[in-house]
């Protein structure tokens, strides 16, 4: 007879041959309203990814953790996962107190059984696609916020995140197929504007450009938040926002 674990992983290798679409959005900040419209338009089987700041483990109270509940229930119903990369308005002590397990190739936090935070420099292997992931970014109105209230300094990336995501992609001789991070590669800042270019940056945003230049070759798309704006850039990258994509057809669903 087989265990409780064995018949979980089935279940698991046959969510794998039924995902639907690839699914991203931007920014969600917590706001339960917009998770919960985008949730009801997505259909059996969906993955829906985050660019980072999630924002529903922020306050780590019981409401938040309440709505998670009602949000894996509704996925399960429907079949779907929601994955997300971090951003820097996250509450990354609590986020990193959960326990790492790999998933579809990659080291996660499974926040539910079918929420799913991916951590930095990973790649996820879904529908034949590898889909290289790096959080992280830093937060401009840190004036306005509390130090391990409001901000964190986990926000920024370590060296130990970069050797990770070095690591994998060289593992894959730097052929992956979609890239999602909060922030953006260095080259794209000219076309954003000024909104998020700061100085304590500039190292992620540096190291980001040389994840563009050395899979650009074989990149479908990469896409990153952080911005607050939906934008198709040069370099096959993407700003998304409020706009739900459909990552292979790169059209915009709702």
């Amino acid at each position: 007879m087989k265990s409780k674990n064995e018949l979980e992983m089935e279940d698991e290798r046959k969510d794998i041959e039924k995902t639907g679409r690839l699914l991203i959005t931007g920014d969600l900040h917590g706001d339960t309203a917009a998770l919960v419209m985008i949730a009801k338009k997505m259909l059996e089987g969906d993955m829906l990814f985050v660019a980072g700041d999630f924002g529903f483990i922020f306050r780590d109270n019981n409401d938040e953790r309440c709505f998670l509940n009602d949000v894996d229930q509704f996925l399960k119903r429907k079949n779907a996962y929601l994955v997300y990369v971090d951003g820097n308005h996250e509450n990354h002590r609590a986020l990193n107190e959960y326990p790492t397990e790999e998933w579809r190739g990659a080291r996660v936090h499974r926040i539910r059984s079918r929420i799913i935070h991916v951590l930095r420099g990973e790649i996820l292997e879904i529908k034949q696609k590898k889909i290289f992931c790096f959080g992280g970014a830093f937060s401009i109105d840190r004036a306005y916020r509390e130090l391990n209230v409001s901000y964190w300094e986990e926000e920024i990336p370590t060296d130990e995140d970069f050797r990770n995501g070095n690591e994998h992609l060289e593992k894959c001789g730097c052929q992956v197929d979609l890239i999602i991070t909060h922030t953006c590669p260095l080259n794209m800042i000219p076309y954003l504007g000024a909104r998020h270019s700061a100085l304590e940056e500039y190292p992620l945003q540096n190291y980001l450009q040389w994840v563009n230049d050395s899979t650009i070759s074989h990149l479908k798309c990469w896409y990153f938040g952080h911005w607050h704006m939906d934008k198709e850039l040069p370099q096959k990258c993407r700003a998304v926002y409020l706009d739900v994509i459909d990552m292979e057809t790169g059209k915009v669903v709702f």
